[in-house]
């Protein structure tokens, strides 16, 4: 966008051959008065009213002229108003006033401006120059090598826009109109906080343009180690890796990653993983990742993460399986451990069924009755014993040793020897007694069938 700057100035003095230099000099001086004008753009409106204050008499003509071309002419004579060039249809002039009025402005309307009442050249000319609104400017920064001092540079083209004003803003502070350039230091804790804008302004760009603010001006801090945090669908297909960390004063900031044992990788912050083709998980990759910026050297890495999908879900199917396998392999090691034994004692399963059956019987009797032992009678004495434990009836054992028959009820039938000699067992007894043909008697333990 373009703009006019009006300026009054003195009128060449023409006509003059008789005046000595310095008095020209004088003349031109006292002449030479810059009057504030009004500032318009392109496209505008521009109103020139002239000071006829020395004007005698009535106003009979006028005429503006722009440079040496005119732009608009009156006579009373005539009563005709003549507007000329470039200027028709966008002029207008004030018969009693001598205000010419130019709308639609253009670049070429810029220059000198002359007016003349009655054929008579007023000592005032108007002159109207082009300016253009100032740019949006940017900051840069020169800092000594030590970085303490840096001088921050307020930045435009400002061509066909001067006179051009600069201000200054340090962080919440106010504008200060100062120069192009700003000195700036650390301070005492050896970081700068402060965030530093600059404007830019002239007389036909309002509030002016305003630059980005800039901060660290004496160049990045170093990045910080930086931490993995992850976010994931709520099927747990793909996760996205966030590379996190504080880069405040420390941008700009480059990440990369590497997976596994692979190689580093430039990225952006964040690394989105996903399961693969085969539903597994990729929770066996560790994942790490890499903040580095200009001053940061080799940068800062974070700690491995590995597990992003959460644990994995228990598969009950092979759990089940897994603990049929062991019962199986189980089972498959007392079949074949039984069968070695058999073979080395030859045992068969009714043998070993026996035993355990009759064990178990003899066992349970023995802790039942608490059998006393049999012993043989004396000769001439009394059986006294029974086979319930209790006392015997007094009497004659009249067992006889000639195969004839006892006397029925004087012993218990399981002590009674068979008549054909033939040995009887007491199931019940500790002892077993034997009576062969000849009647001649002997004692064995019994032993448990």
């Amino acid at each position: 966008m373009y703009f006019y700057m009006l300026s009054k100035q003195s009128n060449e003095l023409e006509n003059m051959p008789k005046l000595t230099l310095i008095g020209l000099y004088f003349c031109i001086c006292l002449a030479q008065k810059l009057v504030s004008g009004e500032d318009v753009k392109v496209g505008g409106e521009l109103v020139l009213k002239p000071d006829k204050s020395t004007v005698t008499g009535p106003i009979t003509s006028i005429l503006w002229k722009h440079g040496k071309n005119k732009v608009a002419e009156w006579d009373k004579d005539f009563g005709d108003l003549d507007i000329y060039g470039a200027f028709k249809g966008r002029t207008t002039l004030n018969q009693t006033t001598g205000e010419l009025r130019i709308s639609g402005l253009k670049k070429t309307d810029s220059g000198v401006y002359y007016v003349e009442f009655n054929s008579k050249l007023l000592d005032k000319t108007y002159k109207l120059s082009f300016i253009k609104a100032v740019p949006k400017p940017t900051i840069t920064s020169s800092c000594n090598a030590n970085k303490t001092s840096c001088t921050l540079t307020c930045e435009g083209n400002t061509t066909d826009a001067e006179p051009v004003t600069y201000s200054w803003k340090v962080g919440e502070g106010a504008w200060q109109v100062r120069g192009k350039q700003l000195t700036v230091s650390k301070n005492y804790t050896g970081k700068s906080t402060n965030k530093y804008t600059c404007k830019m302004n002239n007389t036909v760009s309002g509030e002016g343009e305003v630059s980005e603010p800039v901060g660290e001006v004496f160049g990045p801090e170093a990045v910080p180690k930086p931490t993995i945090s992850s976010s994931c669908k709520p099927d747990k297909t793909s996760c996205t890796l966030t590379c996190e960390g504080d880069t405040t004063d420390a941008e700009p900031v480059t990440y990369s990653w590497k997976v596994g044992e692979g190689a580093w990788e430039d990225g952006g912050k964040q690394l989105i993983v996903s399961k693969s083709d085969t539903g597994k998980s990729t929770n066996s990759y560790k994942y790490i990742c890499n903040m580095n910026n200009d001053v940061s050297g080799e940068g800062e890495v974070s700690e491995p993460v590995g597990e992003v999908f959460g644990p994995e879900p228990i598969n009950i199917g092979a759990v089940v399986g897994g603990v049929v396998f062991i019962i199986v392999v189980l089972v498959a090691i007392v079949i074949t451990g039984f069968f070695v034994w058999k073979k080395m004692t030859g045992y068969t399963w009714i043998d070993i069924l026996s035993k355990v059956s009759c064990g178990m019987c003899g066992t349970a009797v023995n802790n039942a009755n608490s059998v006393k032992p049999v012993t043989k009678p004396e000769e001439g004495g009394e059986d006294e014993s029974k086979t319930d434990g209790s006392a015997a009836a007094v009497g004659k054992d009249e067992t006889k040793t000639d195969d004839s028959a006892a006397p029925v009820g004087d012993l218990n039938t399981a002590e009674k020897g068979e008549a054909n000699g033939e040995g009887s067992v007491l199931l019940n007894e500790d002892m077993v007694k034997y009576h062969n043909d000849n009647g001649e008697g002997r004692e064995e333990e019994n032993s448990v069938l």
